[in-house]
């Protein structure tokens, strides 16, 4: 059985990956776990407590995927997430999430991989 572990920002989130997703992905033989935020009291936390929860996550069990569910638009420069700055520029709401969302994922990669 494959595992993802989900980093919810708040209770909303978590609700919806319990009410929406778990049915959907258990049938597929895919268990989810839907931890939220640590040190956030329900709401969006600097990238570097963010990004050792992921690999903490990662560490304990390397063949679980990680993923976030977050919402962007309370991003601030304060949280210093990966990219945060250049993606300003880009307009199209797309090209500049999956810009975010590949720096996030290069910054986990780069830290995992040197441990």
């Amino acid at each position: 059985m494959k595992r993802i572990i989900i980093i919810c920002e708040g209770p909303t989130e978590q609700e919806f990956c319990k009410d929406v997703l778990y049915s959907f992905l258990s049938s597929k033989e895919i268990y989810i776990q839907t931890p939220l935020i640590k040190k956030s009291g329900g709401g969006i936390v600097r990238w570097p407590i963010l990004k050792q929860q992921i690999e903490n996550h990662l560490l304990q069990d390397p063949t679980a995927f990680v993923t976030t569910f977050i919402d962007f638009y309370g991003l601030k420069d304060k949280h210093q997430f990966p990219g945060w700055i250049p993606s300003k520029t880009i307009q199209n709401k797309s090209h500049k999430m999956g810009f975010l969302e590949s720096e996030m994922k290069a910054s986990v990669q780069q830290n995992i991989n040197e441990i």
